[in-house]
């Protein structure tokens, strides 16, 4: 039963939604991480930009984890 499950599951837009919401979560991080330290292996202060996308990518983060637990009542 438990399989069948996911295989319909991972089929429904609700998945797809969360996949993506990682997706973007992890290129929110990835280009934190260059705004943070860009070339320089000590970071000499936190831009405004580097704040925005910590905001932003707090927001991804808790949407996927939502979407996630949505699933199960879905």
């Amino acid at each position: 039963m438990l399989f069948r499950s996911a295989s319909t599951k991972g089929a429904t837009a609700l998945f797809a939604t969360k996949l993506g919401l990682v997706l973007a979560a992890v290129v929110v991080m990835k280009l934190t991480d260059r705004s943070v330290y860009g070339g320089n292996p000590e970071p000499a202060g936190v831009s405004g930009t580097a704040r925005a996308l910590a905001v932003i990518s707090i927001f991804l983060w808790t949407a996927a984890i939502v979407t996630g637990r949505y699933m199960a009542y879905a």
